[in-house]
């Protein structure tokens, strides 16, 4: 897997790439069997992650080759990047149009920018309009400024152009200014709707203000999603005990470098446990 200059230029002009055949076919499988086994009514359906590292298939299947690359080639385009403890797999979350910089106290990009934020998600299972299973994105909304983009998120009016169809596996990067949303389905469907998912900074610009977020997440309503039934108390309780430590003992090696660091909460300059 390499990320050709082509995402690049995809991420730039659109807003979001797709990555087809991220993960291969027998690990979706293997990842859809160790999802189903841990989320439960007592888990919630976000996977804390201390539950996703336990697990030999999720760990390995995400802390892998594939994601070295990633981050050196991202980190040739953009420089260093850090991964945050939000890495889960969640299930059946179908929420409506929302912009996720909403999170950050002020603007830190422009128009253009490179954004400080990359949303990434690997769906296991196929993403078209009727059957849905993946995500929407409003194509150029991370152009707009954000008042624009906050009227479309009241407004917008789907069309099927804005779903990202693309097959079990497939990798989704989008910027975090864009409008989106999960693929609302047309059919009722028995095939349960899982996604790999996590987040980069590219450098530490938002550090602060992401990590704020993350923790505050736990008492206040932030997100579309808190306002469902898939509020992830349970995930982010857990936060706090995601350490690099944590991480690289799981994996039995060093994971994070000079191309890609860690920040936890324990990062933040103001910390307080929770």
């Amino acid at each position: 897997m390499v990320f050709q200059t082509k995402h690049f230029d995809d991420l730039a002009k659109k807003g979001y790439c797709v990555i087809e055949e991220y993960l291969d076919a027998e690990t979706v499988q293997s990842l859809r069997k160790a999802s189903e086994t841990i989320l439960s009514d007592t888990v919630g359906d976000t996977m804390p992650p201390s539950l996703f590292l336990e697990s030999p298939e999720l760990r390995d299947a995400f802390f892998s080759a594939e994601l070295e690359e990633l981050a050196a080639d991202l980190h040739a385009k953009v420089g260093p990047l850090l991964l945050y403890p939000n890495f889960t797999v969640r299930k059946g979350l179908v929420v409506g149009w929302h912009i996720d910089d909403r999170m950050l106290s002020r603007p830190v990009d422009e128009a253009g920018d490179f954004p400080s934020i990359l949303m990434f998600n690997v769906f296991l299972q196929d993403n078209d309009p009727i059957t849905g299973g993946g995500v929407d994105i409003v194509s150029l909304s991370h152009l707009f400024s954000r008042e624009q983009r906050e009227g479309l998120v009241a407004h917008h009016e789907y069309v099927p152009e804005d779903t990202v169809v693309g097959k079990a596996g497939d990798l989704v990067i989008f910027d975090y200014r864009c409008v989106h949303r999960g693929t609302h389905p047309q059919v009722t469907t028995d095939v349960s709707r899982l996604a790999l998912q996590w987040t980069f900074s590219v450098g530490d610009a938002v550090e602060q203000d992401y990590l704020s977020y993350l923790r505050a997440r736990l008492t206040q309503k932030l997100h579309i999603s808190d306002y469902t039934q898939h509020r992830a108390r349970n995930f982010f309780a857990d936060l706090p005990s995601v350490t690099r430590e944590l991480i690289e003992e799981s994996c039995g090696r060093t994971v994070f470098g000079d191309r890609l660091g860690y920040r936890g909460l324990s990062d933040l300059v103001e910390w307080e446990a929770v």
